[in-house]
């Protein structure tokens, strides 16, 4: 079975092509993307995001 980690990250939307491509770089696939934005009227560079990713993990192992 895989065993998978997991992280979460607030990004502002004019980061996030930033972030989205030195995360895949290294290995983590976006999951899901929450709009966390309170207003979401602001410009661009106010709206935040939270992305969830995950990667198999580094520990090798099976848990069956």
């Amino acid at each position: 079975m895989q065993i998978w980690e997991h992280r979460q990250l607030d990004v502002p939307e004019n980061e996030m092509e930033q972030v989205l491509q030195s995360f895949g770089q290294n290995g983590w696939e976006l999951v899901s993307v929450i709009d966390e934005t309170i207003d979401p009227s602001r410009q661009t560079d106010r709206r935040m995001y939270r992305l969830f990713f995950k990667r198999p993990s580094a520990e090798a192992g099976t848990a069956d």
